[in-house]
């Protein structure tokens, strides 16, 4: 059974070997063909045949036949590469196992997103299709039962950690094959979460919940530290086969794990005001009880964590949420230290930018009344192009000056390097300095009414 289940590097084969593996462990008496046998019955007898969005024509989608005969003839195909007395083949190295064997033509009908014999073209030296073994086809068939929907697409998961990889997929079969015991399958799993960062999120939060039991215990550690997470959003169906990747990055997974270790009530009370559903009307946020409500009912987490989140869409797609975190930090303390690490590790930032931009904050607050700290905030918030943040900037620097303070507040190196280095947006240089300092007037409990400008507001409003 190795040959089934050893890990290759092709997220499609090595799905279809964890769910091998696991089916496996549910009835070690099954011998291979025996638990083909027993997931076309699924397939046909307990889904109706509803694997279109996975293998186009296919023996189990053929509508000319009925269901006797399409696990007859699905089970006469796989008998027949097992016993290598299918006579259409040809000998070279599977592209997949790698090993010299009997190869036979991978197309939609028993392959995801592969071309069909009309595409020869896609094909390197114009054959009918990909050649693979018999191990990489069989695993292939195994896909159905370790994947779910999100949205109106399967989701295959894999991680850069095998025993991840087999964990996640282990979670879809076990629930796949509740629901075909419970009667209620009509077909594949479908996800609570039909948007893909909330469900990234949601196999996040199972990882750092459940991975300790998941994993052996001199793995955990690194696991911990390293997961990513490649989400396969795609479709085999019909004439428009599709597939997105959507990654759930190491340095996103290190990020997250410390927020919700270390500052979980903070990160959880920021997130959740960002859920919106446009069906749900009149919202409003109850930061005590982190619940939505109107004048109908009210909302916990449960409920809404299914709905769409601009913070968790853009930390999957990399999109900076300092502007987020700037009008958060208005109202709310919140940890610079999350703050920081996001700049350093997600955004890539220098450490000594940080450190300068915490510098800032104290000159603008150090010795300053409630009507210079209000004029200062007013003005950043009011900035509308890099030109008058460097302005700004200089005008500290004359003040300094002036001051007679024996050290430089920028230096030259500062300015170019730091403050704005290439590929920076000065508007995330600025709100980091507005955060450092609404957080420092927060730590040092002092309220400066009306610290927002109508410039910030419309700033924000369209996030």
């Amino acid at each position: 059974m190795n040959n089934f289940i050893k890990p290759t590097g092709d997220p499609f084969i090595d799905v279809g070997g964890y769910v091998i593996q696991h089916l496996e462990e549910r009835f070690p008496d099954k011998n291979i063909f025996e638990l083909i046998e027993y997931a076309t019955n699924v397939y046909v007898k307990q889904w109706g045949g509803k694997l279109h969005t996975y293998f186009l024509n296919s023996t189990i989608t053929q509508p000319a036949y009925d269901a006797e005969k399409k696990i007859a003839e699905t089970l006469k195909y796989y008998r027949g590469i097992i016993e290598e007395t299918n006579t259409e083949f040809k000998t070279g190295y599977c592209r997949i196992v790698g090993s010299e064997t009997k190869l036979y033509i991978a197309g939609r009908s028993n392959h995801m997103m592969s071309a069909s014999g009309a595409f020869i073209n896609f094909h390197s030296a114009y054959e009918s299709g990909l050649y693979l073994s018999k191990e990489a086809l069989i695993r292939t068939f195994f896909v159905p039962l370790g994947v779910c929907f999100v949205g109106d697409k399967i989701a295959l998961l894999q991680s850069n950690f095998d025993k991840v990889s087999s964990y996640l997929v282990a979670g879809n079969v076990t629930n796949n094959l509740k629901n075909i015991a419970s009667g209620i399958a009509e077909g594949t799993l479908k996800s609570e979460f039909g948007i893909i960062s909330n469900a990234l999120f949601g196999y996040a939060d199972s990882c750092l919940s459940n991975l300790a039991i998941a994993i052996e215990d001199d793995d955990d550690e690194i696991a911990l530290k390293d997961v990513q997470l490649n989400m396969y959003h795609f479709t085999n169906f019909g004439a428009s086969p599709d597939i997105e990747l959507h990654t759930f990055s190491n340095l996103l997974f290190k990020f997250y794990a410390h927020c919700k270790k270390n500052y979980s009530k903070e990160w959880n009370a920021f997130v959740n005001q960002h859920y919106k559903y446009s069906k749900f009307k009149d919202a409003q946020f109850d930061e005590q009880s982190q619940e939505w409500y109107n004048t109908k009912e009210r909302l916990s987490y449960l409920d809404y964590k299914v709905w769409n989140n601009p913070i968790l869409n853009k930390l999957i797609k990399n999109i900076s949420i300092i502007s987020h975190l700037c009008k958060w930090s208005k109202k709310h303390k919140f940890s610079f230290n999350i703050v920081e690490i996001y700049c350093i590790n997600i955004l890539k930032m220098e450490k000594y930018t940080i450190q300068k931009i915490k510098e800032l904050a104290d000159f603008i607050l150090n010795d300053k009344s409630d009507d210079q700290i209000k004029k200062s905030v007013v003005r950043l918030n009011g900035l509308k192009s890099s030109g008058e943040f460097r302005a700004y900037l200089i005008k500290l620097i004359k003040n300094n000056y002036e001051a007679k303070n024996p050290n430089p507040l920028i230096t030259l190196e500062d300015y170019v390097f730091y403050l704005f280095p290439d590929g920076t947006f000065w508007k995330d240089t600025r709100d980091l300095l507005l955060i450092a300092i609404y957080q420092k007037l927060h730590e040092s409990n002092l309220v400066i009414a009306d610290l927002s400008s109508d410039e910030d507001e419309e700033n924000y409003e369209t996030e």
